[in-house]
């Protein structure tokens, strides 16, 4: 180059505020290695104030006596809750035991896809032109991936339940091996079955309108199908045989394709999208089979206004294909430059969560350029990036009093409805009605009084 460059172009976006990249650039190397999320925040008992009981008024359906304590609000919940057969959102594929019912009557694991056109919307309010709702179908069952083994008797049980994993083994009775496991991990691609010699059943509810084998599979000891819907959908289904022969199926019915032989190994199921490039989605899904996340690791940092977080996916099956996961909308606005590159066009819809984007990466970071630090219990205005200051003494009350009025109510009732959404919104409101009293009624005796009237 003979000559300088006076002015930069403007062919990039600007992606952080000229102050945060300082920031993240100038971080001392010592801070890198702090993780935000290795230390709890607290491991000190609950106040004595507040009772504590050691059963739980709802049974541990299915769930390894070896988990300890469940999280609750956690996306495998439905696993162990009711009977056990309502949906769970990996997003963008959703899983169901149907426990022997719906079209497919499988004891397997349902696994189903809704994409945009098939919501179904409510009302429209006239003040604002806005649908009052909108509803995502359940209960399609697009692909279940059971086993011969399996019938009435079938127990479903999880297993190493974490944040963003579970694994989920069916059995054929209560004393036996599970007949086959899944690793089920939030935003996973490929749905993994695991095989120990049981004999594999590919079952649909939408019914087959052509059952493919491909001459050649896409690696070594894999054998690809492709499953044609009658619903226009195409779902591709990879079986990597690790011990004994190869995946051979056999189409008995539009709605029942089995295995001829037991089977050791795992079998991958992934849908094709019904809208953009098919083959390039083929072409990704083929290079990365094999590969599954069976758990995720998260770990982060923070300095300032500026912080990272990193998810590290857990690996197994075919450790020399690439890992590929679904990665929503607020991560891919939050990539850093690395994770960003590792992005492909492959792209499924979400039911709540917008459009999901394939990435091609064993880890993601994030980085979040701009944290409110100061945020506190006062009102938080984003234009001044800071709180408003402290509240008069009017206003003061006037929240008091209002808290009062809300944390006086019936909470064992209202918070026992007929609905899950709203009783877990009065859940929290009751414990935000609680940190209001104790914010602003702290210095009253009687306020203290009539909230240890109310647990």
């Amino acid at each position: 180059m003979t000559s300088p460059i006076l002015n930069p172009t403007s062919l990039l976006a600007r992606v952080f505020a000229i102050p945060s990249l300082e920031l993240l650039f100038n971080l001392p190397a010592r801070m890198l290695s702090q993780d935000i999320f290795a230390d709890p925040i607290s491991t000190e008992p609950p106040p004595s104030q507040i009772p504590r009981r050691h059963d739980h008024p709802v049974p541990r359906l299915g769930v390894s006596s070896s988990s300890g304590p469940i999280q609750t609000n956690k996306f495998y919940g439905n696993f162990y809750l009711g009977r056990q057969t309502s949906p769970t959102y990996l997003h963008p594929y959703s899983v169901a035991w149907p426990r022997g019912s719906g079209v497919a009557g499988s004891w397997g694991l349902a696994i189903s896809h809704v994409e945009a056109r098939q919501r179904v919307f409510g009302p429209t309010k006239p003040q604002t032109g806005g649908a009052a709702y909108f509803i995502n179908p359940i209960g399609i069952h697009s692909v279940c991936i059971s086993a011969q083994e399996l019938g009435p008797d079938t127990m479903l049980t999880t297993e190493h339940p974490t944040d963003m994993s579970v694994r989920v083994s069916l059995r054929p009775n209560v004393h036996a091996v599970p007949a086959v496991q899944f690793p089920l991990v939030q935003g996973s691609a490929f749905i993994t079955a695991i095989f120990t010699g049981a004999r594999p059943l590919i079952q649909t509810g939408v019914f087959f309108r052509a059952v493919t084998r491909a001459t050649h599979g896409p690696k070594p000891n894999v054998t690809k199908y492709k499953l044609h819907l009658e619903d226009g959908a195409i779902w591709l289904l990879y079986a990597h045989h690790i011990g004994g022969p190869a995946l051979d199926l056999r189409v008995l019915n539009n709605g029942l394709a089995q295995a001829t032989a037991p089977f050791h190994g795992t079998i991958q199921v992934a849908k094709l999208p019904m809208d953009g490039d098919q083959r390039e989605a083929e072409a990704i899904y083929d290079m990365s089979v094999g590969a599954y996340a069976t758990g995720v690791t998260i770990s982060g940092t923070a300095r300032g206004i500026c912080g990272t977080y990193t998810f590290i996916f857990h690996k197994s099956g075919i450790h020399s294909s690439p890992l590929i996961m679904f990665a929503l909308p607020h991560h891919v606005e939050s990539f850093d430059f690395a994770t960003s590159a590792r992005l492909t066009g492959l792209r499924l819809q979400t039911t709540t969560k917008g459009v999901a984007t394939v990435v091609v990466a064993d880890s993601w970071t994030m980085v979040e350029p701009e944290m409110p630090v100061e945020m506190g219990f006062l009102p938080w205005s984003p234009t001044l990036k800071r709180s408003v200051g402290q509240l008069s003494p009017a206003r003061r009350e006037f929240i008091r009093s209002i808290a009062h009025a809300e944390v006086s109510q019936d909470m064992d009732r209202q918070t026992n409805l007929d609905s899950m959404y709203f009783s877990g919104k009065v859940t929290y409101c009751g414990v935000f009605v609680a940190e209001l009293m104790a914010n602003f009624g702290a210095g009253s005796g009687k306020v203290r009084g009539d909230l240890a009237r109310y647990p």
